[in-house]
């Protein structure tokens, strides 16, 4: 598990895919002479060296220059992706494979054709073999072909502060959807670690990106222990935040093994931890609210995102499985205040004076509450009378704050809010 972890983290970087296609390029122009021996000695077609030898080099010149010119325009996405929403973002744009792909091909295509020349010119292929180089250019031809017309799509979007937002709903809802299969992972709620567990820390100071509830639980077994993982994934850990707390007699041996069981890193993923997503969300909301830039549409826009994910989040927790397969771990629970306040917190903090984003925070307050009105009644009732507090400090048009004040009475009385006083 800790393996696919890592593999995955290594499969969606910016690097891998045009590597394979590197590889494949290579591969494929190193076969065509050992896989002569497939045709018959009488071919009824005999392509020239010169012909082959001619579309390699257009395709080698013109790629270089492609290539150059989608790596620059990458670039250039991450640099209006860092300013124009926050630079936690840059990490799906440069994962995004819609992106990768052609790039990987024009790269591809590159290699194949230099490996092509030199082969060529070096007398390395038979007529068989020059027949087999002359089909597989002819594939590539085609594939550069739909890789240019897909990147043309793809050039208006990258970067983009709408596509940014959906590709962030799309990473963080997944990492919703994790959750709300397994919300303990598999885990107990408490456990008598919970209360008088002994803490145990990191080796190093860092951000958890995963944790492997299935070997806690078989060093638990082994030793006869009991242990409550205090640091959910996107936790920063320091010498005053242990990982783990642990009920029974701990060895530096197994200090280490449980240590183990954690992945740290220098900065929190989206994988495991869908509050990060919802705290980036609630970073390109605020840079829109700010006075340079003035965008209150994309902060409703985030706002209808966040209702969006927590709506499928408590809809995804009605068929969860809350089988406990890990009796001798326990786990800290996500609550719902910090729910509330990772995806919200700093719209109501820099959108306080704006009317129209007040309007839409109450609105998805309320849509939120007719969800899980259970689990977000009180929460909800302290986070809007924050929300209000903050608006009649900031909002100086009092008719304006009047119908902010309006679209919130579904919270009176009934919700622990009061009046403002005389």
């Amino acid at each position: 598990m800790k393996f696919g972890f890592k593999f995955s983290k290594i499969v969606r970087q910016m690097w891998f895919l045009p590597a394979v296609f590197s590889l494949v390029a290579i591969a494929t122009a190193s076969a065509a002479r050992y896989s002569a021996f497939l045709l018959p000695e009488e071919l009824p077609l005999e392509v020239s060296q010169n012909a082959i030898e001619t579309i390699l080099t257009i395709v080698a010149t013109s790629m270089l220059t492609v290539a150059t010119f989608a790596l620059a325009t990458m670039v250039s996405a991450f640099f209006g992706a860092a300013q124009g929403t926050t630079p936690r973002a840059v990490r799906l744009i440069a994962e995004d494979r819609a992106a990768q792909a052609p790039i990987s091909i024009f790269i591809g295509s590159f290699l194949f054709s230099i490996v092509g020349i030199i082969a060529l010119s070096s007398g390395f292929y038979s007529a068989s073999g020059r027949l087999i180089l002359f089909g597989a250019t002819i594939l590539v031809v085609g594939l550069l072909v739909g890789a240019l017309i897909r990147w043309i799509n793809k050039i208006p979007s990258i970067g983009q502060v709408g596509e940014t937002i959906k590709r962030m709903e799309t990473a963080t809802s997944g990492a919703f959807d994790e959750i709300a299969r397994r919300p303990l992972l598999g885990c107990l709620k408490t456990t008598a670690a919970a209360e008088k567990g002994v803490p145990l820390h990191a080796s190093r100071i860092g951000y958890v990106q995963h944790v492997q509830p299935d070997e806690l639980q078989s060093i638990a077994e082994e030793c006869d222990l009991l242990i409550h993982i205090s640091a959910r994934p996107g936790v920063y850990v320091t010498a005053i935040r242990p990982l783990v707390l642990v009920d029974g007699v701990v060895t530096d041996a197994v200090a280490e093994k449980i240590r183990a069981a954690f992945i740290l890193g220098r900065d929190r993923t989206f994988d495991h931890d869908p509050r990060f997503g919802l705290i980036v969300l609630g970073e390109i909301a605020s840079r829109a609210l700010s006075p340079g830039i003035n965008d209150p549409g994309t902060a409703i826009n985030v706002i209808q995102t966040h209702v969006r994910i927590l709506t499928d989040w408590f809809n995804g927790e009605a068929d969860a499985n809350h089988d406990c397969e890990h009796d001798r771990v326990s786990i800290v629970p996500i609550l719902p205040e910090q729910i509330l306040h990772d995806a919200f917190r700093a719209i109501a903090r820099d959108g306080a004076d704006n009317v129209e984003v007040c309007l839409k925070l109450f609105e998805a307050l309320e849509a939120i509450h007719a969800v899980a009105p259970c689990r977000f009644d009180a929460p909800i009732a302290h986070f809007a009378e924050d929300a209000l507090e903050r608006v009649r400090g900031a909002m100086s048009h009092q008719r304006d704050l009047r119908v902010v004040e309006a679209a919130a009475e579904w919270l009176h009385g009934r919700r622990g809010l009061h009046d403002p006083e005389p």
